[in-house]
């Protein structure tokens, strides 16, 4: 699989830093990043939100507390206030890192042959940011890497914006058991619904992933993530099962078990 093609025909199971690596290295830090780049891993997995003031900010949850200095809603400061906090470590100490934007994140990746996985997620009430689509695809485009990214949600809406504004980029959907449960679906139909919507990705928390269900996802053309897989022997179950990405915050133990 060459480094700007994405597809569901991969050439074994690749391997996306989860949040950069974040068992390893403050997640979602352009340390963490520089780090999963310099070791080899083929995606960097991470998140985006807006600032108050429209910018693309790289961070998981839609609030401040548990990853940085701040509190509150990501929503609720401009990017120059974001830049005055700092990530915390695993152990909950402060570091030097700030909060990436998603520019910072394209322009380290730019030179190099990682993929990125960007989700993009919604705000502290659960609703879509207007225009973050469009935002990072001009970001990505900025620094030639939208051929090079994943983008997914959880939100269909989401999808449906992507393939709308930019068809030939690959976006996916996401899903978990309880997700499921909510929606009274199964793996099937979203496998099923993402092939018909054009989508080129379905990544899945790992209680859903069977072998199973890696053929039903190969057969409709989709490149399978498994999520978050930080258990070796899991590792290894998923990567002989044939998952196409495996998603994980131990990209060290992931790249051994990997045979690189």
């Amino acid at each position: 699989m060459s480094a700007g093609a994405i597809g569901a025909r991969a050439v074994g199971t690749l391997l996306a830093a989860h949040r950069g690596g974040a068992q390893l290295w403050p997640e979602n830090s352009l340390f963490a990043f520089r780090n999963a780049i310099a070791l080899g891993a083929d995606f960097l997995e991470f998140d985006v939100h807006l600032s108050r003031d429209g910018q693309v900010v790289v961070i998981h949850d839609p609030t401040l507390g548990r990853t940085t200095t701040g509190t509150g809603a990501v929503s609720d400061r401009t990017l120059a206030e974001l830049r005055t906090l700092r990530l915390k470590g695993r152990d909950g100490k402060t570091t030097e890192e700030l909060v990436p934007t998603l520019d910072d994140v394209a322009q380290l990746a730019a030179p190099t042959p990682v993929r990125l996985l960007l989700e993009i997620k919604v705000d502290a009430r659960g609703g879509r940011y207007p225009g973050i689509e469009e935002k990072a695809l001009a970001i990505l485009d900025s620094h030639g890497m939208a051929g090079r990214t994943i983008v997914m949600a959880f939100q269909e809406e989401t999808v449906r914006r992507i393939r709308t504004l930019r068809p030939e980029v690959s976006v996916g959907g996401l899903d978990e058991k309880r997700d499921l449960a909510e929606m009274r679906s199964t793996v099937e139909r979203e496998i099923d619904g993402l092939r018909k919507l054009g989508a080129r990705f379905i990544g899945l928390h790992q209680e859903l992933v069977t072998a199973d269900v890696v053929r039903q996802a190969q057969q409709a053309g989709l490149l399978l993530g498994v999520w978050t897989v930080n258990d070796a022997p899991a590792m290894k179950r998923f990567i002989e099962m044939g998952v196409g990405i495996l998603i994980t915050d131990r990209p060290d133990a992931a790249k051994e078990l990997l045979g690189r």
